[in-house]
């Protein structure tokens, strides 16, 4: 049985203590799992020291394998080493091993000896395929780790304890995870699934370090316990995802209850608390704007017009009662978030990657996005940001057009992108929801991070889409 061995080897601006006790904090594996890859951990006992263990479930189409690891010759701060039990390869042992280079830097390098299934004809058919996903998975996840050592330095204070509302959805599964890492307390607020509907399975390390779960049912106005005495922020970001169907009377009534009720029911509990948190960070939308044409719109902008403005309106209303119980009120008008798990990126992908992808109408139409990363760190920046207040635009700075989104998608892919879409196709396949949604020209800038001081992880919308999709993600 012939092993190959893989060897990827990076310099971070961080110690090997601080790296090492990084990948030690719960949230870590779902950090490091790439967004173009459909995995969950759905058990786990145990770190990363000697003995053990985690199951993944690996998904493609139809397909789910399970993967069992397991990690031996555990020292701290300098190495561990984990190794299939059961799973795809015929042997896998991953070795991490950390040393430093001088102050306030290390070098971490990961070394991967496996062994293909089928023998030689594994080996034929699969080992440069292989050997190319391991390259475009260790560019990303040492990416990230720089990425995030330097929020540890920019932002690095106090442990924190952090209440987060849809903490299984795309935005909060993945902050969950950033906030645990950067040695913080979160605790879920969970709607419980009610009788007869399935509960989905959710990976195990979305799970706030200590596993502290709330259930509530914010439309009837109940909750299973109280909250925490001792929180320190609050990030809301229930509500139902606005493409889930076609825009029916009784669809738009659950978008907006899902948001305004759920809200207005948060900010009662949290006034009722004898020590309140600091900060309520709320969720909202850039839809606030409606449709502005090619006019710039800011935090000071006026709301616009239609159904997704009004939700937000009374949204944002509803946070904006927390301030009178004494809590900063952070309003995140969240633009369109780029990620290949979820959203417009997600949906796209597919089409585009076959060759049909195109511009909608003339593609001249403002696309404010946002990187699913972005989306996360500026919430944390509003969390430790006490000058952070009110309305919040969380967007990139360097909004597109829907032409430019799409030229940037086709090369990120390297495929042509020769077929426009007609706006009258997307009004009988989708409805009210094609203009408010898909048409809608919004150009929203992102005034108030900038004059925080917030730095981008993803400022351009190339080298977002490449680094989401692992074609491009470097080591700065």
């Amino acid at each position: 049985m012939k092993r190959e061995i893989f060897i990827a080897r990076s310099r971070f601006h961080a110690t090997s203590d601080q790296v090492f006790d990084w990948h030690e904090r719960p949230g870590a594996f779902e950090r490091l799992s790439p967004p173009w890859v459909n995995v969950k951990c759905v058990e786990r006992s145990g770190g990363i020291q000697d003995g053990s263990r985690v199951v993944l479930l690996l998904e493609k189409g139809p397909m789910r394998m399970p993967w069992v690891l397991a990690h031996k010759d555990y020292v701290k701060g300098k190495r561990f080493v984990d190794y299939q039990i059961a799973g795809p390869f015929d042997y896998w042992q991953q070795n991490h091993e950390l040393e430093d280079d001088g102050p306030g830097h290390c070098y971490l390098t990961d070394r991967v000896e496996y062994s293909l299934p089928m023998g030689l004809a594994g080996r034929i058919a699969a080992s440069a395929f292989i050997r190319s996903e391991l390259s475009r998975l260790f560019r990303y996840r040492h990416a990230l780790t720089a990425r995030d050592m330097a929020l540890l330095k920019r932002y690095g204070q106090k442990p924190l304890k952090i209440l987060v509302s849809g903490a299984t959805g795309l935005v909060g599964e993945r902050l969950v995870s950033l906030l645990a890492t950067q040695g913080h307390e979160v605790v879920r607020l969970s709607r419980r699934a009610p009788a007869g509907e399935k509960a989905e399975l959710h990976p195990i390390e979305a799970k706030s370090p200590d596993g502290s779960e709330i259930f509530w049912n914010p439309l009837a106005g109940t909750i299973e316990s109280n909250l925490p005495d001792d929180l320190d922020a609050v990030v809301h970001l229930s509500g139902r995802n606005v493409t889930a169907g076609r825009w029916s009377v009784e669809e738009k009534q659950m978008i907006y209850q899902s948001r305004v009720q759920s809200t207005q029911y948060l900010c009662q509990l949290l006034a009722a608390l004898d020590k309140k948190p600091e900060v309520l960070v709320c969720a909202s939308a850039i839809g606030f704007y409606g449709e502005r044409g090619s006019e710039p719109v800011t935090e000071d902008s006026k709301a616009g017009s239609g159904f997704l403005a009004e939700v937000c309106i009374d949204w944002e209303a509803a946070a904006e009662q927390a301030r009178a119980a004494g809590i900063r009120v952070v309003l995140a008008r969240i633009g369109a978030v780029l990620s290949p798990k979820a959203g417009a990126l997600a949906k796209l992908l597919p089409i585009f990657s076959s060759g049909a992808g195109g511009k909608i109408g003339d593609g001249k139409q403002y696309f404010s996005w946002v990187s699913i990363d972005d989306v996360c760190t500026a919430i944390y920046h509003a969390i430790v940001t006490k000058e952070v207040d009110g309305p919040l635009n969380v967007v990139a700075p360097n909004c597109a057009t829907n032409a430019e989104f799409t030229r940037a998608l086709g090369r990120a892919l390297f495929r042509p992108t020769l077929f426009p879409v007609p706006p009258r196709v997307l009004r009988v396949a989708f409805g009210e929801m094609a203009d408010a949604l898909l048409m809608a020209s919004v150009r929203v800038l992102p005034q108030k991070l900038k004059q925080t001081g917030y730095e981008f992880q993803d400022p351009d919308l190339l080298d977002a889409i490449k680094f989401l999709i692992g074609r491009g993600a470097g080591h700065r």
